[in-house]
């Protein structure tokens, strides 16, 4: 039978998924682009607008003061002429009335009434002064000036005077001129504030100059000349471009508007354009304006756009790039979703086995097949190698785990020996030096190991009645062999110094007998000394060792010559003894290598000056406290370097 065909799956590396992922990813930078775009864009837009009303407003205004008024002015130009003749002669009236109102006199005001006003009433004018808050009761109000106080302001309201009188805050100094109509009768009427309870009102009939014209003939007119001008102007759409044209009172000139004027623009942009001729800026967020002042008519021409009717088509646009990019955000993240799960969910399965790992017990071999279970299936990807590897470390870790077990008996077990071999080397070394033999002299040692057990020796061992020996001395090795070959050698010296032998004597015999059992070549450095309690003569041998101390009072001597070379170093060598005197009351001081070979952290060597420097400076006498202070000295000397030699001291206060 053949066998079945495998069926092979495309596989991604982890890299690889997590380099799609990273692609999904950019769709942020997209929406971040997109949304900069469309504020840059938009700015552009916005920007081109405001040019291009200001351009196209400059052209307006430059037709509309060159041209226009020569197109009005058969109908403009005899009006104009009677506003300003109603202006001087309100000013005349305004003038005489304050002065005789000023003399509080009854007879100058009748005065005032007869010449004064009287002079402003012929056939065409009538001229009275109505009260601001009731304009039927103020000051020479005939008849005929009720019924003036009736006219309807202009073409297009029901507005009257005395509803204007009532409702405008006039100002003081100011002449206002208004189109009224009363009837068959067409009035020109200009007003003025003589006080701030009083209006002066000028009525002047323009029934005949207007005869040949309609009701609102001057709007028509100024309409008809306005659309032509703009229509002349080939950057302007008449209709679609935002242009106001009205009176001072906010009345329009042309009838039909398509657009309603910007609820903020207020007057203080109007008062600037009055001021200035021109006014241009924001009047909102959306709103953008060019305001100039046209002084021939006292009309504004306001030409505005509004801002969002321009972005408009790009938030359009915008709209679907955003909903696209959504939706290829979703796609992506849904693709990732799809991509990363199963990755995501053998990391889970890992985190697991690693958690269970943490709290099992590698040294059972069904515990680490149980975790090879928990492992996710083979795959090819860096997951794939990292539960094979977490497989492979958990069987290995299981071995080291059995063989770390092995190792710490067996550490415990030499840890063990090594307790037994130092207490079997501090079993050999004197109990105490505080014995009743050794009177009258005071005997004190001190001793720190390196290692475990150690190759430094010491002993004070009974002579006869009157002397003591003193012994002390460094093995060439540290540890067990130096342990054994320190107990080897206090044991022949003991042997030698009940048998009464000279010192040189005792010297020789060791070096004999230490180099017929010495496979490992060691050697041991050795001061073996005979002291006389009664005389302090100290008869001695130095086999290589350190030269020891004698001090008192701050005098410290060295105790000088040298017997030869260290025990086991040259078999059948002659050592020399040497004698010296040991003052009453004055201290010997002997010591290994460990005391004078203590390093810092620069490695710097203790050295025999400060230990000659210490001896000198030092107040104690008491062997015991001579030991304890010697071995501070050296602790702080070291600091935290590590003690890299045993240290011994033996003191002896004669």
């Amino acid at each position: 039978m053949s066998k079945p065909v495998k069926s092979t799956r495309l596989r991604f590396s982890f890299k690889t998924k997590v380099m799609l992922l990273s692609l999904c990813l950019l769709i942020v930078p997209l929406l971040l682009f997109s949304y900069y775009s469309y504020d840059a864009l938009k700015k552009h837009i916005i920007q081109e607008q405001k040019e291009a009303l200001t351009s196209e407003s400059h052209v307006l205004q430059e037709f509309v003061s060159e041209n226009f008024q020569w197109v009005l002015s058969e109908s403009i130009v005899p009006l104009f002429s009677i506003r300003k003749t109603n202006e001087e002669q309100l000013f005349l009236i305004k003038k005489g009335i304050t002065q005789a109102m000023s003399f509080r006199d009854d007879n100058l005001m009748e005065i005032a009434e007869d010449y004064i006003l009287g002079a402003g009433n012929t056939n065409r004018t009538s001229t009275f002064i109505s009260n601001t808050s009731k304009p039927y009761k103020g000051m020479f109000v005939s008849e005929k000036a009720r019924r003036l106080l009736e006219s309807r302001l202009g073409s297009v309201t029901d507005k009257t005077l005395a509803d204007l009188i009532r409702d405008r805050d006039l100002e003081k100094d100011k002449f206002y001129h208004y189109y009224f109509i009363n009837g068959r009768k067409h009035y020109l009427g200009s007003l003025t504030k003589l006080t701030d309870d009083y209006v002066i009102c000028l009525f002047h009939d323009i029934t005949e100059t207007k005869q040949n014209y309609d009701d609102n003939f001057l709007e028509k007119a100024f309409a008809l000349d306005l659309v032509s001008t703009i229509t002349a102007i080939n950057r302007i759409d008449p209709d679609s471009t935002n242009i106001y044209v009205f009176t001072d009172d906010r009345k329009s000139i042309i009838r039909k508007q398509a657009y309603k004027l910007p609820d903020t623009l207020d007057e203080k942009y109007l008062d600037i354009a009055r001021t200035n001729d021109v006014w241009e800026g924001s009047l909102d967020e959306d709103n953008y304006a060019y305001i100039f002042y046209f002084k021939q008519t006292g009309w504004f021409f306001v030409y505005s756009i509004n801002l969002a009717d321009g972005v408009s088509a790009l938030n359009d646009s915008m709209e679907i790039i955003w909903i696209i990019t959504i939706l290829l955000a979703g796609t992506c993240i849904f693709l990732c979703s799809s991509i990363l799960r199963k990755p995501l969910s053998s990391l889970t399965s890992i985190a697991k086995t690693a958690e269970y790992i943490e709290h099992t017990d590698l040294t059972n071999k069904e515990e680490i097949a149980k975790i090879a279970q928990m492992l996710p299936e083979k795959s090819n990807d860096e997951i794939g190698m990292l539960s094979e590897t977490l497989k492979e470390m958990s069987c290995s870790v299981s071995d080291k785990a059995i063989e770390l077990l092995s190792a710490n008996a067996q550490k415990r077990q030499l840890e063990g020996e090594l307790n037994a071999a130092k207490e079997i080397q501090m079993g050999i070394l004197p109990e105490s030096l505080k014995l009743s033999e050794f009177s009258p002299l005071k005997l004190s040692a001190l001793q720190v190991p390196a290692k475990e057990v150690g190759g430094d020796l010491y002993d004070a061992i009974s002579f006869d009645e009157d002397r003591i020996a003193l012994v002390i001395g460094d093995v060439s090795d540290k540890g067990v062999p130096a342990a054994l070959f320190m107990a080897m050698t206090v044991i022949l010296i003991r042997e030698c110094v009940s048998l009464k032998m000279p010192v040189e004597q005792i010297a020789l015999e060791l070096n004999r007998n230490l180099c017929q059992h010495n496979p490992n070549m060691m050697f041991v450095t050795l001061f073996v000394g005979v002291l006389n309690k009664k005389t302090g003569e100290l008869s001695y041998v130095n086999c290589g060792h350190c030269v020891p101390y004698i001090f008192s009072e701050g005098n410290v001597d060295t105790i000088e010559g040298l017997s030869g070379p260290a025990i086991g170093v040259a078999p059948g060598f002659e050592y020399k003894s040497f004698s010296t005197n040991v003052p009453l009351n004055s201290n010997l001081f002997f010591f290994t290598d460990g005391v004078s070979e203590a390093q810092n952290p620069q490695l710097e060597l203790y050295g025999e000056k400060r230990i000659e420097h210490f001896l000198k400076k030092l107040k104690e006498t008491d062997p015991e406290r001579v030991c304890s202070k010697m071995m501070g000295e050296l602790i702080l000397y070291r600091n935290k370097a590590a003690q890299s030699d045993d240290i011994t001291i033996l003191c002896v206060r004669n």
